[in-house]
């Protein structure tokens, strides 16, 4: 029986971090963290996310997947109610408050008394699921507190914007799209891609500092992120605790649609997969 808790993290007036915390009363011994960063235009009950830390729960683990200030989102709708707030996402911040919330973790200040008595705070490990990769890569070259990192689905590179894309977004200040799961028109301001440009945000620089085991999972007929891509970013940093696992014929969410119904077989590999590696 997995047993599901919610926290908030106020971080100013107007933002705070929200999220699940998932674990199973079934074991005796202090229980590992595991952290899930969801990817672009994502949530914490998107898709496969609430399913995979409910399996991971279930193997001992007490599971965080969680909502960035930025993410005001409407889960049984699966859109954005704050379509402006969401506008002002960065890296840096997305990195700064996943930061907010391992400090928080460690300091087991969103924790309730029962979890406290039985988490272990000195094993954390993340997880980042596409554009949460990214952030989870860089978080973690940048902080020296996690154990072990796997990456699904994740970007290879964030620089992913044609000359005139960036050329119209910068003159003016904000880029339009429509978000291709819901049909909801969103956007993001230009300070997204100047971050980029200012803290060299080149993901092969921070992948090569990473330290810690880290496994990608990717599935070879990923459209949205070539597994060439990915390929590549291992190539350029050239870090032995990196290691690839490819997943045939299966795409960049592992063959699930929001909402979430069943587990594909592609799914359960990546599970399976994940399970073996943590307990490594």
């Amino acid at each position: 029986m997995i047993k599901i808790e919610k926290f908030e993290k106020i971080i100013s007036k107007e933002d705070k971090i929200i999220g699940d915390i998932r674990y199973s009363e079934a074991f005796s011994n202090k229980l590992p963290i595991v952290i899930v960063t969801h990817g672009f235009t994502g949530h914490k009950d998107w898709g496969f996310l609430p399913y995979f830390a409910e399996e991971l729960a279930n193997e001992g683990f007490v599971t965080i997947v969680y909502n960035f200030s930025t993410d005001c989102v409407d889960p049984t709708r699966d859109i954005f109610v704050d379509i402006e707030k969401f506008a002002t996402f960065t890296i840096s911040k997305e990195v700064e408050e996943l930061k907010l919330l391992v400090d928080s973790i460690q300091n087991k200040s969103i924790f309730s008394q029962k979890l406290n008595q039985i988490v272990d705070t000195s094993k954390i490990y993340l997880i980042g699921q596409s554009l949460g990769g990214a952030v989870t890569i860089i978080y973690s070259a940048k902080y020296n507190v996690t154990e072990k990192i796997i990456l699904l689905g994740t970007v290879g590179t964030l620089f992913r914007y044609t000359k005139r894309q960036i050329s119209e977004w910068k003159k003016k200040g904000i880029w339009h799209f429509t978000n291709t799961r819901t049909g909801q028109e969103l956007k993001i301001n230009y300070s997204y891609y100047k971050d980029l440009l200012e803290n060299n945000f080149f993901l092969e620089n921070f992948l090569e500092k990473i330290q810690v085991p880290t496994l990608f999972i990717h599935g070879t007929e990923d459209l949205t992120v070539p597994k060439s891509e990915i390929e590549e970013l291992i190539k350029k940093a050239k870090n032995p605790f990196v290691e690839l696992k490819l997943i045939e014929k299966t795409g960049h969410t592992f063959g699930i649609e929001h909402p979430f119904t069943r587990p594909t077989s592609a799914l359960q590999t990546v599970i399976a997969l994940a399970k073996n590696f943590l307990k490594q």
